[in-house]
């Protein structure tokens, strides 16, 4: 399937066309809107969230991501069904299938419930805060957290 991107005046032409094609023809056409997925600052700073998180409510990476996150604090970005031999099964989404938009929802999703359970997460832009919580995470790496 062709992307073409709105603001290229050569693009845009294109999909103008395309689309009148799809009508002469009578066929169906379904359109999209991309979103870039997620940034390597966004994960990194998602993972910095769910370490803290995991020190202070004194749990493991991985249910501090795979319950707290996809869970409770944002399950309408990550939850989804599927049916199987007549049977519905719910399932979660990676992290890594999130577009930059879902992205930032989901880190502020978990920061809120964060705060909510009297643990609040640094903001990102904080520098001097986060390097100070890295370096509390690094003391308690391999005790369990």
């Amino acid at each position: 399937m062709a992307r073409y991107r709105p603001n290229n005046p050569t693009e845009y032409l294109a999909a103008l066309d395309f689309i009148n094609r799809a009508k002469e023809n009578d066929k169906e056409i379904e359109l999209k809107l991309y979103h870039p997925k997620r940034s390597g600052r966004q994960n990194n700073y998602l993972y910095f969230c769910l370490q803290w998180f995991a020190h202070e409510y004194n749990c493991t990476v991985f249910e501090a991501k795979e319950v707290i996150l996809k869970r409770v604090a944002a399950p309408h970005i990550f939850e989804r069904e599927m049916v199987v031999s007549g049977e519905t099964i719910k399932y979660y989404r990676s992290t890594a299938d999130l577009d930059t938009v879902e992205m930032m929802s989901a880190i502020e999703n978990f920061r809120a419930y964060a705060d909510m359970v009297g643990h609040p997460i640094p903001d990102e832009r904080d520098q001097e805060l986060r390097r100070f919580c890295e370096r509390e995470i690094e003391k308690t790496q391999g005790y369990g957290t």
